[in-house]
């Protein structure tokens, strides 16, 4: 994945975690919301300052972006009682 590409998924999921609009997190950051919603498309590269804005509105550090891996959570009933299964027999 290229780092646009990879900065703009890990900034609509971070701000999907914490339940932000991209409004919100635009006055947040103090930029332009039609320009979130540009930078999470991969379509406008962000600069330092940027990136830093958002950052400190998101709460997390600027390297956050440009991570690769990501923590998986089981959400749906299925997958937490498959998850559960599992655990039951392991044990």
């Amino acid at each position: 994945m290229d780092g646009r590409r990879l900065v703009a998924w890990n900034l609509r999921r971070h701000r999907v975690e914490r339940g932000l609009s991209q409004e919100k997190l635009a006055v947040d950051a103090q930029i332009d919301r039609t320009y979130v919603s540009s930078l999470e498309r991969g379509l406008e590269n962000p600069t330092v300052s940027v990136l830093d804005k958002l950052a400190a509105a998101l709460s997390i550090s600027i390297a956050d972006f440009f991570s690769s891996t990501v923590t998986r959570r089981a959400t749906s009933k299925a997958a937490i009682r498959r998850t559960s299964n599992e655990i039951d027999i392991a044990v």
